[in-house]
């Protein structure tokens, strides 16, 4: 038993050596590079407001934008656990919507991400809103 602990603890000391000697993939001097199919940060503190005669939508931008970013895709549904689909898009620097197709006395569910090549963020938190009927 005493002997098989010890190999462990050798085990163990070795494989940290060999982890921690492992060259890093960027060399000094060179920019350090996203995994292919990492995430770009989601676009945050989505609002919702009425705007004539649909919604305005307003968010902060993706700390990515524009370095990675390419543009932002705006859904929408009318039950929260969705389906959502895509109502519009809008190009990199651009932080609002204005959702025109939206009918009265609906609730909607909105989300917004943001979009890098063939990547994209994940959604940004949902903002709802209802127009009420004109009397």
């Amino acid at each position: 038993m005493k002997y098989v602990a010890g190999f462990m603890l050798s085990a163990l000391f070795i494989c940290t050596v060999v982890l921690a000697g492992k060259p890093s993939l960027a060399q000094e001097g060179e920019p350090v590079t996203e995994p292919a199919g990492a995430t770009v940060p989601a676009p945050t503190a989505l609002h919702l407001k009425i705007a004539g005669n649909g919604f305005q939508l307003t968010w902060t931008l993706s700390p990515q934008d524009p370095d990675q970013v390419t543009g932002y895709e705006i859904v929408r549904a009318d039950v929260f656990s969705g389906p959502y689909e895509t109502v519009g898009k809008v190009e990199q620097g651009v932080s609002s919507f204005v959702d025109r197709t939206a009918k009265a006395e609906v609730i909607y569910f909105y989300k917004v991400r943001a979009l890098a090549g063939n990547r994209q963020s994940p959604f940004s938190k949902e903002a709802a809103g209802e127009i009420t009927g004109r009397p």
